[in-house]
């Protein structure tokens, strides 16, 4: 874990409120795992005092990928920032990462959760597993990341609650068409993950979990979720966490 001013060599809006940042951060780039993410600064002011996470969504060269959804004041400030300007960046951060047992992985996002798996899907993929994507949104303009998996080639399944792409209906409808030998990982909204968890299904399940934090290294349990062994921090014993772990 460092922290490291990293150059934005991109900050743009892909589609809908999806934002794509690229980060030249060549010490992160060669260390980071899939599933963990950065903290970054959005302001060189103290308001906001807190920094924001963000998965690592994909590597190329010496530059890191960031999708991230314009929600609030701090991605709202986060999305003004310019080509050649800095952000204090602090990563990789999360120790809970994902499994690769099994052969056959079926990764599940939910909107701009697509960018807690895009990365790990690439990592399978270099082992030689097979990978399909499913990428859920409540229409066409929340499937920004779209032009991501088309770059990288893979196969995917697009789910959208309007029918305006893709299969209309829920994301968690996917499960009847792949058999138990498929390794389910996902990462999405709250909602999302505990329709999959309530499903009546033999799939071994990973999730990897969003959450606020506030520093991103385990100090202030601002992010704990609650286990059948007591609560566990999102940002040190996760993000990834197997499904059974995690209680809603």
């Amino acid at each position: 874990m460092k922290d490291l001013l990293c150059k934005v060599v991109e900050n743009r809006n892909v589609r809908g409120r999806l934002f794509l940042l690229k980060l030249h951060a060549p010490e992160i780039a060669k260390s980071v795992k899939a599933g963990q993410f950065v903290m970054l600064r959005v302001s060189n002011s103290l308001d906001p005092m807190g920094r924001r996470a963000f998965a690592v969504a994909d590597v190329r060269g010496e530059n890191i990928l960031i999708f991230y959804d314009l929600l609030g004041r701090g991605t709202r400030l986060l999305s003004k920032i310019k080509e050649g300007e800095a952000i204090w960046t602090l990563g990789p951060l999360g120790k809970g990462l994902f499994s690769e047992e099994g052969e056959k992985h079926l990764l599940l996002g939910g909107g701009v959760g697509l960018a807690g798996l895009s990365l790990w899907g690439k990592e399978l993929r270099a082992k030689g597993k097979k990978v399909v994507f499913v990428y859920a949104g409540r229409s066409e303009e929340h499937l920004g990341m779209e032009e991501w998996l088309k770059e990288e080639g893979f196969e995917y399944i697009l789910y959208t609650e309007d029918g305006s792409k893709g299969r209309k209906g829920l994301i968690t409808e996917v499960l009847k068409d792949f058999d138990s030998s498929w390794i389910v990982h996902a990462c999405g909204p709250k909602g999302m993950l505990r329709a999959l968890k309530n499903l009546n299904t033999k799939h071994k399940m990973y999730f990897s979990l969003e959450s606020r934090m506030a520093c991103g290294w385990g100090v202030c349990l601002g992010c704990v979720v609650k286990t059948p062994e007591g609560y566990k921090r999102v940002c040190y014993e996760g993000p990834v966490l197997p499904a059974e772990e995690v209680l809603f």
